[in-house]
Protein backbone atom coordinates (compact mmCIF):
# COMPACT_ATOMS: atom_id res chain seq x y z
CA UNK A 1 0.00 0.00 0.00
CA UNK A 2 1.49 2.85 -1.50
CA UNK A 3 0.55 6.64 -0.56
CA UNK A 4 1.20 10.11 -0.75
CA UNK A 5 3.40 12.43 1.73
CA UNK A 6 0.09 13.82 2.30
CA UNK A 7 -1.47 10.97 2.84
CA UNK A 8 1.02 9.66 5.54
CA UNK A 9 1.15 12.74 7.40
CA UNK A 10 -2.26 12.94 8.00
CA UNK A 11 -2.58 8.98 9.15
CA UNK A 12 0.55 9.15 11.62
CA UNK A 13 -0.04 12.81 12.71
CA UNK A 14 2.98 14.65 11.68
CA UNK A 15 3.76 17.15 9.13
CA UNK A 16 5.03 16.74 5.86
CA UNK A 17 7.92 18.82 6.51
CA UNK A 18 9.06 16.41 8.73
CA UNK A 19 8.68 13.67 7.25
CA UNK A 20 10.52 15.08 4.03
CA UNK A 21 13.17 15.87 6.51
CA UNK A 22 13.39 12.35 7.32
CA UNK A 23 13.43 11.39 3.36
CA UNK A 24 16.39 14.01 2.67
CA UNK A 25 18.57 12.70 5.50
CA UNK A 26 18.08 9.11 4.69
CA UNK A 27 16.21 7.37 7.18
CA UNK A 28 12.96 6.86 4.88
CA UNK A 29 13.29 5.43 1.67
CA UNK A 30 9.94 6.09 -0.72
CA UNK A 31 9.68 5.07 -4.27
CA UNK A 32 10.11 7.66 -6.74
CA UNK A 33 7.30 7.92 -8.93
CA UNK A 34 7.67 8.99 -12.72
CA UNK A 35 5.75 11.86 -12.15
CA UNK A 36 8.41 12.98 -9.53
CA UNK A 37 6.48 12.08 -6.41
CA UNK A 38 7.30 10.24 -4.23
CA UNK A 39 5.17 7.47 -2.81
CA UNK A 40 5.18 5.64 1.04
CA UNK A 41 5.14 2.94 2.59
CA UNK A 42 4.15 1.20 5.84
CA UNK A 43 7.76 0.44 6.56
CA UNK A 44 8.06 4.32 6.36
CA UNK A 45 5.68 5.14 8.41
CA UNK A 46 6.81 2.76 11.37
CA UNK A 47 10.31 3.99 10.86
CA UNK A 48 8.78 7.69 11.04
CA UNK A 49 7.20 7.00 14.13
CA UNK A 50 9.61 5.20 16.14
CA UNK A 51 12.03 7.57 14.62
CA UNK A 52 9.84 10.38 16.58
CA UNK A 53 9.71 8.17 19.92
CA UNK A 54 13.83 7.81 20.09
CA UNK A 55 14.27 11.40 19.50
CA UNK A 56 12.15 12.34 22.62
CA UNK A 57 14.82 10.27 24.03
CA UNK A 58 17.40 12.10 23.27
CA UNK A 59 18.57 10.47 20.25
CA UNK A 60 20.19 12.35 17.12
CA UNK A 61 18.78 11.88 13.66
CA UNK A 62 21.98 11.21 12.30
CA UNK A 63 22.36 8.04 15.32
CA UNK A 64 19.27 6.73 14.73
CA UNK A 65 20.18 6.60 10.81
CA UNK A 66 23.50 5.02 11.13
CA UNK A 67 22.97 2.90 14.18
CA UNK A 68 22.89 -1.08 13.34
CA UNK A 69 22.57 -2.20 16.98
CA UNK A 70 20.34 -5.23 17.87
CA UNK A 71 17.81 -5.01 20.36
CA UNK A 72 20.02 -6.08 23.15
CA UNK A 73 22.30 -2.85 22.25
CA UNK A 74 19.61 -0.69 21.58
CA UNK A 75 18.52 -1.74 25.55
CA UNK A 76 21.68 -1.23 26.87
CA UNK A 77 21.66 2.56 24.84
CA UNK A 78 18.72 2.86 27.11
CA UNK A 79 19.97 2.09 30.11
CA UNK A 80 22.92 4.73 29.80
CA UNK A 81 19.99 6.98 28.89
CA UNK A 82 18.14 6.44 31.57
CA UNK A 83 21.29 6.99 33.78
CA UNK A 84 21.73 10.29 32.02
CA UNK A 85 18.67 11.43 32.59
CA UNK A 86 18.52 10.56 36.42
CA UNK A 87 21.67 12.56 36.73
CA UNK A 88 19.66 15.50 34.93
CA UNK A 89 16.97 15.22 37.39
CA UNK A 90 19.19 15.30 40.44
CA UNK A 91 21.17 18.60 39.53
CA UNK A 92 17.58 19.79 38.34
CA UNK A 93 16.02 19.29 42.04
CA UNK A 94 19.84 20.18 43.69
CA UNK A 95 19.73 23.81 41.26
CA UNK A 96 15.53 23.57 42.62
CA UNK A 97 16.81 23.17 46.13
CA UNK A 98 19.60 26.15 45.50
CA UNK A 99 17.40 28.61 43.93
CA UNK A 100 15.08 28.43 47.29
CA UNK A 101 18.31 29.38 48.98
CA UNK A 102 19.14 31.87 47.78
CA UNK A 103 15.95 33.64 47.78
CA UNK A 104 15.80 32.90 51.70
CA UNK A 105 19.16 35.04 51.26
CA UNK A 106 16.88 37.92 49.22
CA UNK A 107 14.61 37.88 51.67
CA UNK A 108 16.62 38.15 54.50
CA UNK A 109 18.68 41.16 52.96
CA UNK A 110 15.22 42.78 52.52
CA UNK A 111 13.87 41.97 55.92
CA UNK A 112 17.04 43.09 57.85
CA UNK A 113 18.06 46.12 55.69
CA UNK A 114 19.96 48.32 58.59
CA UNK A 115 18.87 45.84 61.14
CA UNK A 116 20.93 43.40 63.18
CA UNK A 117 19.64 39.71 63.88
CA UNK A 118 21.37 36.83 65.56
CA UNK A 119 21.30 32.90 63.72
CA UNK A 120 23.44 30.05 63.78
CA UNK A 121 24.86 29.34 60.43
CA UNK A 122 27.35 26.16 58.89
CA UNK A 123 30.84 26.73 57.75
CA UNK A 124 31.93 28.56 54.52
CA UNK A 125 34.40 28.95 52.32
CA UNK A 126 35.47 32.13 50.11
CA UNK A 127 38.55 32.86 47.75
CA UNK A 128 39.53 36.34 46.60
CA UNK A 129 39.53 37.52 42.96
CA UNK A 130 39.75 41.22 43.93
CA UNK A 131 41.35 42.62 46.67
CA UNK A 132 40.81 46.46 47.51
CA UNK A 133 44.86 47.53 48.40
CA UNK A 134 45.83 45.04 45.71
CA UNK A 135 43.66 44.73 42.87
CA UNK A 136 43.23 42.02 40.39
CA UNK A 137 44.58 38.42 41.38
CA UNK A 138 44.82 36.34 38.31
CA UNK A 139 44.46 32.65 39.40
CA UNK A 140 42.91 29.72 37.22
CA UNK A 141 41.49 28.32 40.83
CA UNK A 142 39.13 30.72 40.17
CA UNK A 143 37.58 28.90 37.23
CA UNK A 144 36.14 26.12 38.90
CA UNK A 145 34.35 28.23 41.43
CA UNK A 146 32.54 30.00 38.70
CA UNK A 147 31.53 27.29 37.08
CA UNK A 148 30.05 25.72 39.91
CA UNK A 149 27.09 28.83 40.05
CA UNK A 150 24.53 28.99 40.95
CA UNK A 151 26.08 26.58 44.11
CA UNK A 152 29.16 29.21 44.87
CA UNK A 153 27.99 32.99 45.40
CA UNK A 154 29.72 36.40 45.08
CA UNK A 155 31.27 36.90 48.08
CA UNK A 156 32.53 40.32 50.09
CA UNK A 157 35.27 39.27 52.77
CA UNK A 158 36.55 40.87 55.75
CA UNK A 159 39.49 39.55 57.16
CA UNK A 160 39.17 39.89 61.16
CA UNK A 161 42.29 42.14 61.80
CA UNK A 162 40.45 44.57 59.65
CA UNK A 163 37.19 44.84 61.81
CA UNK A 164 39.61 45.74 64.71
CA UNK A 165 42.41 47.85 63.16
CA UNK A 166 39.97 49.79 61.37
CA UNK A 167 37.80 52.95 62.96
CA UNK A 168 35.75 55.51 60.95
CA UNK A 169 35.73 56.15 57.39
CA UNK A 170 38.90 54.22 56.52
CA UNK A 171 38.16 51.65 53.97
CA UNK A 172 38.22 48.10 54.91
CA UNK A 173 40.95 45.69 52.98
CA UNK A 174 37.71 44.24 51.48
CA UNK A 175 38.11 40.86 49.34
CA UNK A 176 35.78 40.15 46.49
CA UNK A 177 35.26 36.72 45.00
CA UNK A 178 33.48 33.61 45.27
CA UNK A 179 32.25 31.37 48.81
CA UNK A 180 29.92 28.49 48.99
CA UNK A 181 28.63 26.70 52.05
CA UNK A 182 31.00 24.26 52.84
CA UNK A 183 29.08 20.93 51.72
CA UNK A 184 29.29 22.52 48.54
CA UNK A 185 32.68 23.06 48.31
CA UNK A 186 33.39 19.25 49.60
CA UNK A 187 30.26 17.96 46.70
CA UNK A 188 32.02 19.70 44.04
CA UNK A 189 35.71 19.54 44.81
CA UNK A 190 36.33 23.47 44.74
CA UNK A 191 40.31 24.41 44.51
CA UNK A 192 41.18 26.13 47.90
CA UNK A 193 44.60 27.78 47.98
CA UNK A 194 46.37 30.61 49.92
CA UNK A 195 43.99 33.02 48.95
CA UNK A 196 40.86 31.21 50.83
CA UNK A 197 39.05 32.18 54.15
CA UNK A 198 37.40 30.05 56.36
CA UNK A 199 35.04 31.23 58.53
CA UNK A 200 33.83 28.55 61.01
CA UNK A 201 30.26 27.36 61.79
CA UNK A 202 28.65 28.68 65.08
CA UNK A 203 26.44 31.79 65.90
CA UNK A 204 26.39 34.73 63.80
CA UNK A 205 25.25 38.62 63.86
CA UNK A 206 24.33 39.87 60.19
CA UNK A 207 23.36 42.88 58.52
CA UNK A 208 21.91 43.55 54.75
CA UNK A 209 23.79 47.10 53.96
CA UNK A 210 23.28 49.02 50.49
CA UNK A 211 26.58 50.85 49.03
CA UNK A 212 27.09 52.38 45.54
CA UNK A 213 30.98 51.33 46.07
CA UNK A 214 31.97 48.19 48.16
CA UNK A 215 35.82 48.79 48.19
CA UNK A 216 34.97 52.03 49.90
CA UNK A 217 33.16 50.24 52.65
CA UNK A 218 34.54 51.12 56.22
CA UNK A 219 33.41 50.80 59.63
CA UNK A 220 30.95 53.58 59.25
CA UNK A 221 28.72 51.45 56.60
CA UNK A 222 29.03 48.54 59.13
CA UNK A 223 28.17 50.79 62.01
CA UNK A 224 24.69 49.04 63.11
CA UNK A 225 26.84 45.78 63.13
CA UNK A 226 29.41 47.18 65.30
CA UNK A 227 26.91 49.04 67.81
CA UNK A 228 25.31 45.64 68.44
CA UNK A 229 28.15 43.69 69.14
CA UNK A 230 29.13 46.19 71.43
CA UNK A 231 25.86 46.54 72.94
CA UNK A 232 25.36 42.44 73.46
CA UNK A 233 29.16 42.04 74.72
CA UNK A 234 30.10 39.77 71.61
CA UNK A 235 33.56 39.40 69.99
CA UNK A 236 34.41 38.87 66.66
CA UNK A 237 36.37 35.31 66.21
CA UNK A 238 36.44 35.41 62.15
CA UNK A 239 36.81 37.24 59.32
CA UNK A 240 33.17 38.41 57.76
CA UNK A 241 30.67 36.44 55.64
CA UNK A 242 29.51 38.73 52.67
CA UNK A 243 27.28 38.00 49.85
CA UNK A 244 26.75 40.37 46.91
CA UNK A 245 22.81 39.75 47.07
CA UNK A 246 21.91 42.28 44.17
CA UNK A 247 22.56 45.37 41.83
CA UNK A 248 19.73 47.79 42.13
CA UNK A 249 20.55 49.78 38.13
CA UNK A 250 17.18 52.03 38.84
CA UNK A 251 19.12 55.00 39.69
CA UNK A 252 21.78 56.67 37.75
CA UNK A 253 24.69 54.72 39.59
CA UNK A 254 24.42 50.89 40.58
CA UNK A 255 23.62 49.95 44.16
CA UNK A 256 24.96 46.90 45.56
CA UNK A 257 23.34 45.44 48.22
CA UNK A 258 25.56 43.09 50.46
CA UNK A 259 24.81 40.97 52.89
CA UNK A 260 27.09 40.84 55.58
CA UNK A 261 27.93 38.27 58.66
CA UNK A 262 30.31 37.77 61.28
CA UNK A 263 30.70 35.10 64.00
CA UNK A 264 30.63 36.28 67.54
CA UNK A 265 30.80 34.73 70.94
CA UNK A 266 29.96 36.26 74.31
CA UNK A 267 33.36 38.65 74.95
CA UNK A 268 33.43 36.43 78.47
CA UNK A 269 34.05 32.86 76.94
CA UNK A 270 36.04 34.21 74.05
CA UNK A 271 39.09 34.79 75.76
CA UNK A 272 40.20 31.41 75.39
CA UNK A 273 39.32 31.13 71.75
CA UNK A 274 41.93 32.15 69.53
CA UNK A 275 40.70 33.01 65.94
CA UNK A 276 39.57 30.19 63.72
CA UNK A 277 40.18 31.86 60.85
CA UNK A 278 42.29 30.17 58.43
CA UNK A 279 44.14 30.91 55.48
CA UNK A 280 44.16 27.64 53.73
CA UNK A 281 47.13 26.16 52.51
CA UNK A 282 46.14 23.13 50.69
CA UNK A 283 46.79 22.08 47.21
CA UNK A 284 43.64 22.32 44.39
CA UNK A 285 42.41 19.02 44.43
Amino acid sequence: MDVTIRKLADSIGMTTETIRHYREIGLLDPKLEENGYYKYTIKDALTALLTKEMRTYGLQLEYIRDSYATIQEYNSHLANWEAELIREMEMIQLKLSRMHETRVYASCGIRILNKVEEFDGPPTWAIAAINREKGFIASSDIEKWVKNFPFTYVSATIPLEELYRKEGVEPYDIQIGLGALIHYVEEFRLPLTDRAYYQPGGHFIRTCITTKDPFSLSPQDLSVLLEYAKEHDYVFTSCTGGRVLYIDRTEKEPLFYLLVWVRVEPKNTSLATTSETVFTEQKSR
